[in-house]
């Protein structure tokens, strides 16, 4: 093998140097500058019009190998021109064209295919009519005179044109524009067959600069460019394969055809394009100063990507499709008058349309993102409609640190937020229901979750630990039709917020939710529903504490059909313990239910028929501390309906100092009463162990009686306005007043009852307050004196006049104990003082009183009757004279076997009917007439005695000068008094006023 490769070898080389010698001797010797100047310099003139200079010419072969090339030196095209910035068209050093060598060796024709211009200069000028300085070649219809030379330029077939280290200067006076390319090194490539032309473009280290109009839009840009191009002239279509277009380092390839079609009008575009990586700053030095001023105290930069089409047809009614993909990083902005600088930007979209039609154009954020130093945020969606009421469906998530944004919350706001945000929002909306704020047609919804919240505004504050919002707009799961409007979750740590002058609220672990309908609507109220849970709940304003264990509930707020700016509030809430302040008042309670229904009537005047009230209470351990009142009030319990008109007690027990009672029942005509139309009526069950009668009556007189004496005119008929004596504690000094306007029974079943420092057990029976008028029916207790029935009328018309009736019957009373509590009846009968012993008791009276309870003496009306057995006489003032007169045994006691007395009492007279009693070994009727000044005149019959004689004594006088005077019996020997039925008949005339107040009542 290696035996071939060297004679091989020599004989190419020989071939080589051979070709190279016969190609260097026809250039020597063949083509000759001499002999192809004169041809050039001849033939020039048919093409061009203007003075043309060419300097020495000749043919090339090696610097144009492996073609045959002609240079041409010092080529210049000089065109005098008004306006043109020279008259120098073309000047170049060296202008090499490459011929076809067989059309010049068949024809002798020089037929150039590829130009090249080195180191020149070149300026073109169109003036303001729109004429060029460049329009310099012979036009085709002109005949030239063909020399009789040598050899024949031909004509140019170019398919290359080629700039090396060349300046072009381009004005254009009409279009205002002056361009300015140096060091332009660009090939410019054709090939032409029959309708179709490629060509390609490719330009190199070339600086631009370009003015348009005056503006600076280009000063020596870096441009380079590979244009591969097709033209198809008949199509007026123009192709290109991956060009592509750099200024400055920023590249552009495009991919796609062009179709101008004249017959229609349109022009016709399938045109993809594509660029990296572009930074900002090098755009920005793309951007006209005049433009840059909109961007004065603004810092920006980043890296742009995109890559698109534009696809379609263009004319003036119709635009094409563009399909842009553009993404940016690495982006910055800082802008002075926006305190807080913008990193890491971040944007990746996708924009598709016309520009014309919105049903199909669109704007997709794929993701847009960015970061400040102390917060983040992101976003994307759609934006749809891009040409009318644009529709943007956008989700934007954030973690934002809210202290970094103070500086833009105006001063006039007095606003400061701190703390972290983190949160996602969810919107659709188009921007005429954005400009509109017509928020019940766009869609917002979102989460938000905040840490070490502190926000305060002008004198409000607030603040928390931790707080979760969640929010949709409009509600999509509403709980009724009425609140599809909002819907808002809110959950928090330990929240506080008040105001600087000391108000404060707070709330641990803390859960809201709020369902509501268009707030904006003034003509109305809004509907609202509002759920809450909460572990405690504090409340502090001026001299007023709240504070709740575990509230729960919901509410709902409606506005009422007979008016919309009425509420109608319906809450159900529950609670365990409860502790309230205001001032020196306090309320505590274990736990408490609650379901009401409120309604609202502005309309009323009074603030009580303004707020109509229905529902249901349970309340468990309540504790009372009133300023007003001097003993706490304990509420073991309470449960009860209510509605506006009525009042249903199911359970009501309630603790005041030594007294308690459990009160049930039911409470009617309260609207009523509260307008002024009726009473207010009840029927209770009153049962207590222990009842301490004058803390009640403290509590309740006086209740709904005005200041002005309702009785009408005092005794000397002049109007009387009387005042509700209180004192500092809210107890009562004067006397008791009936409560007015009211019609309350209570049923009482006590075990253990005080007034002032007497006792009572065991009471049943009835109590009622009648508009003014206290009765006590058959009431039945027993006291350590005796067993005692009550039934009493105490009026109180006016506060220095009450009326009392009363039917009073004791049984086994002690005389001495009835005494001590009567001590009116001493006067009435002074001789009970000198019994001891048990007997009944029976007393029927009316009378009026002042307002320290003493008796009106011209009023008193009433009976009484004593009745007693085996009585002790003790050694009385009477009786002793009497015992001495009638010369009694001198035992230690006497004992009177039986004592039946009856008496009536008119103004200030008291009436003794005839009764026997039985001593000793006598018998005697006794009876007569004493007075309240303590005056009397009394007979003594003794029907019985030792002594065979019947006599009578008289005893008269007052106590301190007593009068007896003997005289004959009045009474016979076997008298035995008959009873009068003196207090039956005052008891039923009793039963008969108290008939009569209650049905004069009604009648009013």
């Amino acid at each position: 093998m290696r035996k071939f490769a060297k004679p091989v070898l020599i004989t190419l080389l020989s071939i080589v140097i051979l070709f190279i010698a016969t190609v260097s001797f026809a250039l020597w010797f063949v083509f000759t500058p001499s002999r192809i100047s004169p041809v050039i310099n001849n033939q020039a003139a048919r093409f061009f019009n203007c003075q043309m200079e060419i300097g020495e010419v000749e043919f090339t072969f090696f610097s144009t190998f492996p073609r045959l090339g002609l240079r041409v030196d010092n080529f210049r095209l000089i065109n005098p021109f008004p306006g043109a910035q020279s008259d120098t068209l073309i000047n170049v050093d060296r202008l090499i064209g490459v011929f076809d060598v067989g059309a010049y060796l068949r024809h002798k024709e020089i037929i150039l295919s590829d130009i090249i211009l080195e180191n020149g200069t070149i300026n073109a000028y169109v003036d303001k009519a729109g004429k060029p300085n460049f329009d310099v070649l012979v036009s085709e219809t002109v005949e030239l005179d063909e020399p009789e030379t040598e050899f024949k330029l031909g004509f140019l077939d170019t398919g290359v044109i080629e700039f090396r280290n060349v300046n072009l200067r381009f004005i254009d006076d009409s279009l205002k524009i002056d361009s300015d390319i140096r060091n332009l090194y660009a090939q410019v490539m054709a090939k032409m067959d029959d309708d179709w032309i490629e060509s390609h473009i490719q330009l190199e280290r070339s600086d631009i600069s370009f003015v348009h109009e005056g503006e600076q839009y280009l000063s020596n840009a870096k441009v380079r460019m590979v244009v591969p191009a097709n033209f198809v002239p008949s199509l007026q279509s123009v192709s290109l394969d991956n060009a592509s277009f750099s200024v400055n380092g920023l590249e552009l390839k495009i991919h796609g055809t062009i179709i101008n079609d004249n017959l229609n009008g349109n022009l016709i575009s399938d045109i993809a394009y594509s660029f990296s990586r572009w930074p900002f700053s090098d755009l920005l030095e793309l951007i006209p100063s005049s433009f840059l001023h909109h961007l004065d105290g603004m810092e920006l930069d980043g890296i742009f990507t995109s890559e698109g089409s534009i696809t379609g047809i263009y004319n003036d009614t119709v635009m094409p499709w563009l399909d842009i993909h553009f993404a940016m990083e690495n982006g910055k902005l800082l802008y002075h008058e926006y305190p807080i600088p913008l990193s890491d930007l971040k944007g990746d979209m996708n924009i598709y349309t016309n520009l014309k039609d919105d049903e199909l154009s669109y704007v997709k954020i794929n993701g847009l993102s960015g970061k400040t130093p102390e917060s983040d945020f992101s976003t994307s969606g759609t934006v749809k409609n891009l040409f009318t009421d644009i529709h943007a469906e956008l989700t934007t998530n954030a973690n934002l640190l809210l202290n970094e944004f103070n500086p833009f919350v105006p001063d006039t706001l007095n606003a400061t937020f701190r703390g972290r945000v983190r949160g996602q929002i969810t919107t659709d909306f188009t921007m005429s229901q954005l400009q509109a704020m017509d928020l019940d047609r766009m869609k917002i919804s979102g989460r938000m979750d905040a840490a070490n919240l502190d926000v305060a505004l002008d004198s409000i504050w607030a603040r928390t630990d931790r707080m979760q919002l969640a929010f949709a707009l409009p509600n999509h799961q509403p709980s009724s039709a009425s609140t599809r409007f909002a819907f808002a979750d809110i959950g928090t740590g330990d929240f506080w917020a008040g105001t600087l002058d000391g108000n404060s609220a707070h709330m641990k672990n803390a859960r809201i939710t709020l369902e509501m309908s268009d707030v904006r609507d003034t003509t109305r109220l809004p509907d609202l529903i509002c759920t809450f849970k909460m572990d405690t709940l504090s409340v502090s304003m001026d001299t007023i504490r709240l504070a709740v264990r575990m509230p729960q509930g919901n509410a709902a707020l409606n506005p009422r059909e007979q008016n919309a700016k009425n509420p109608e509030i319906k809450l159900v809430y529950n609670s365990e313990a409860i502790n309230g302040q205001m001032g020196k008042d306090m309320i505590t309670m274990k736990r408490l239910n609650l379901d009401t229904e409120i309604l609202n009537d502005d309309s009323q005047a009074d603030v009580f028929l303004q707020w109509l009230v229905k529902g249901f209470i349970d309340m468990e351990e309540g504790v009372v501390q009133s300023s007003s009142f001097t003993h706490t009030v304990e509420i073991p319990s309470v449960k009860m309906d209510f509605e506006p008109e009525r009042l249903d007690i199911k359970d009501g027990r309630m603790i005041i100092d030594q007294s308690d009672f459990e009160l049930s029942g039911l409470l009617v005509n309260m609207l009523s009463y509260f307008r002024g139309d009726s009473i207010l009526r009840g029927d209770f069950r009153f049962v207590s162990d222990n009842t301490d009668v004058s803390q009640l009556m403290n509590l309740t007189s006086g209740l709904g009686v005005e200041q002005e004496d309702q009785g009408g005119a005092s005794e000397n008929n002049t109007p009387e306005k009387e005042k509700i004596n209180r004192g500092g504690n809210g107890e009562n000094t004067g006397p008791y007043i009936v409560p007015q306007g009211i019609d309350i029974l209570l049923s009482t079943i006590i075990k253990h009852a005080t007034f002032g420092v007497d006792t009572a057990r065991d009471i049943t029976g009835e109590v009622r307050v009648y508009d003014g008028i206290l009765l006590l029916d058959d009431l039945k207790f027993t006291t350590p004196a005796a067993r005692m029935q009550l039934t009493a009328m105490y009026r109180t018309p006016r506060k220095n006049h009450l009326f009392l009736g009363i039917d009073y019957h004791m049984f086994d009373i002690e005389i001495e104990r009835l005494l001590q509590m009567i001590p009116d009846i001493d006067t009435l009968m002074p001789m009970l003082r000198s019994f001891r012993g048990k007997g009944e008791f029976h007393m029927a009276v009316e009378t009026y009183m002042d307002s320290l309870y003493n008796v009106k003496k011209s009023t008193l009306r009433g009976a009484s009757s004593i009745r007693g057995e085996n009585l002790v006489l003790m050694d009385g003032e009477t009786f002793s004279e009497i015992a001495q007169t009638l010369r009694f045994s001198r035992r230690a006691e006497n004992i009177v076997d039986s004592l039946s007395a009856e008496f009536t009492i008119f103004r200030e007279e008291i009436d003794i009917y005839p009764f026997l009693i039985v001593m000793d070994r006598y018998k005697a009727v006794i009876g007569g007439r004493h007075n309240f000044d303590l005056s009397f005149k009394y007979h003594i019959s003794v029907v019985d005695s030792p002594i065979p004689l019947r006599f009578g004594i008289d005893v008269t006088g007052n106590l301190d000068e007593i009068k007896y005077s003997p005289t004959s019996a009045r009474y016979a020997e076997f008298y035995r008094p008959a009873s009068r039925r003196a207090v039956e008949n005052r008891q039923l005339e009793l039963r008969r006023m108290i008939r009569e107040a209650l049905t004069s009542r009604v009648l009013e």
